[in-house]
């Protein structure tokens, strides 16, 4: 039953990460720390987050809120 879980939990970390790689933009680490607010992480770190699939679950959902806002913006460019 828990590796169930545990499929799930990484199938669901697999796709925010396609998510991320597709969408992020070129410079996010600073916008990665406004959202991280007062829990900041070093740039280096963020990128090894992201460059290296780490688990890091504030990390990845900050990485993730960026990627989505670079989305709706490019999007909403094209229209």
């Amino acid at each position: 039953m828990g590796k169930t879980i545990h499929r799930y939990q990484k199938k669901k970390n697999v796709d925010k990460f396609d998510f991320i790689d597709q969408w992020l933009p070129a410079h996010y680490t600073s916008s990665v720390n406004l959202i991280l607010k007062e829990n900041t992480k070093d740039p280096s770190y963020i990128r090894r987050v992201k460059n290296r699939r780490m688990i890091d679950a504030p990390v990845i959902d900050a990485l993730y809120k960026v990627s989505l806002l670079n989305k709706i913006q490019v999007e909403n460019e094209i229209e």
